[in-house]
């Protein structure tokens, strides 16, 4: 017990210290280490949050408001959650999109900054940042009562009274303030499972456990890949819905002629990506670029810089994504097979569909389901043999084929799905909708 008790008091008096130690030391000394999106969040017009009055604009439509609770910082990079905001968006939902960074964010600290911010991102599109006292790093524990009160609150006071409001859940560390609105004035909860959080190996073993519970208090369950479906389905009480990732394919241009051969990979490069496959397929394809975007996490990524013929060119912004992909020739999903993997729907597969690529593939089963328009490499001696078949592809029907796979997989369309499954959630509901 003492134990116990020591670890919580040194945890709560780090946390104490750091929102003035990070702005005070250690951004000071090392401001290259001050992440790029706490800076991109305040390019964009806000307004404080002060006293009680609302601070959403009036809705232009009579949809509900939509309050996503994410998992990811909506400025790091562009994932499932950020493409299905910006559709739902466009069909005419207000979305508010929390930060996740809970005070973190800010320049400063709450001595000389104290009032919450609302940003407007684009048409329809809200962020949320909301301060917490001690500013905990959302995946190395859950909310405290206390942390919950105050984000409810800052929730309440931006929300006019009238509209109804579906809650979207990405990460289980916000299921006891979607509890509370749910309980308190009748709004659903929608579980979006896009990850098996065990593979992930910083996130709080409290917070994994903690999905067992937002399973089972969810109205709908939302699933990336069957592989998730499958596991999880029968810890959901409420209805659940296989969604997979999707595409905006007009984004994407016509694959352009290069010399020499670029084969590329775009997303991140974490320990679930396979060094020895990019490895043994860049010595065995010597005269092809290999091109790796992305931002480093996994330290042994870092020996691919020997390789010659392998370049690193490190996180790129998602407008820039259209114009890489137009310069490869074959494209790689290098993953380490694993739990985490296997369970993956990987947007990366849509987006190369768009542009009509070849794509090499470990066996992973949803991107197996594409069949002969993928090449499927399970060693890492392999993964370079496939990489020399793909391009050797010269196959029109099938860059074709995966053209169409993008344009019918859009996010538009999932969107369009959601929306059908929101308006029978609130018929559904008994609960008052304020």
């Amino acid at each position: 017990m003492f134990q116990v008790n020591a670890t919580s008091w040194v945890r709560q008096l780090k946390e104490a210290v750091r929102p003035y130690y990070l702005r005070w030391i250690y951004f000071w000394l090392w401001p290259a280490r001050r992440p790029v999106s706490f800076s991109d969040c305040w390019r964009y017009p806000f307004e404080k949050i002060l006293g009680e009055s609302a601070r959403l604009p009036a809705a232009g439509s009579a949809l509900p408001d939509l309050l996503f609770y994410p998992m990811t910082d909506w400025h790091a990079r562009t994932q499932r959650t950020q493409q299905l905001v910006r559709a739902l968006a466009a069909l005419g939902y207000r979305c508010v999109y929390i930060n996740p960074h809970l005070g973190r964010e800010f320049e400063t600290t709450t001595l000389s900054d104290r009032p919450h911010r609302l940003s407007r991102l684009e048409d329809n599109i809200f962020e949320l940042h909301i301060r917490l006292p001690r500013e905990p790093v959302f995946h190395d524990r859950l909310l405290l009562p206390d942390e919950e009160d105050i984000i409810v609150s800052v929730i309440r006071r931006i929300l006019p009274p009238g509209p109804s409001a579906i809650q979207i859940v990405s990460f289980p560390l916000w299921l006891g303030v979607a509890r509370r609105f749910r309980q308190e004035a009748g709004f659903p909860v929608v579980y979006d499972c896009h990850d098996l959080l065990s593979g992930f190996k910083n996130i709080a073993p409290e917070i994994v456990a903690a999905e067992t519970a937002q399973f089972r208090e969810s109205d709908l369950v939302l699933f990336s890949s069957q592989g998730l479906l499958d596991k999880y389905r029968d810890q959901s009480s409420g209805k659940c819905l296989l969604v997979r990732n999707a595409v905006t394919a007009m984004q994407f241009k016509e694959v352009l002629a290069s010399e020499p051969f670029v084969v590329g990979y775009l997303g991140a490069l974490d320990s679930w990506f396979d060094v020895d496959a990019v490895q043994q397929a860049a010595a065995l394809n010597p005269q092809c670029r290999f091109v790796l975007a992305g931002h480093i996490e996994f330290d042994p990524i870092k020996r691919l810089r020997s390789i010659p013929n392998v370049e690193l060119i490190g996180e790129i912004s998602y407008s820039r994504v259209p114009d890489l992909l137009a310069r490869f020739r074959v494209a790689l999903i290098p993953f380490r097979v694993s739990p985490l993997t296997v369970m993956t729907n990987p947007i990366k597969l849509y987006e190369y569909f768009s542009c009509g690529l070849p794509v090499v593939t470990s066996p992973l089963p949803e991107a197996q389901a594409m069949g002969d328009l993928v090449y499927v490499a399970g060693t890492p001696a392999d993964f370079g043999l496939q990489v020399k078949c793909a391009l050797e592809e010269d196959d029109p029907a099938r860059r074709d084929q995966r053209r169409k796979i993008a344009l019918r997989e859009s996010w538009t369309s999932r969107a369009r799905n959601l929306s059908a499954e929101f308006d029978a959630l609130l018929t559904a509901s008994k609960r008052p909708l304020r």
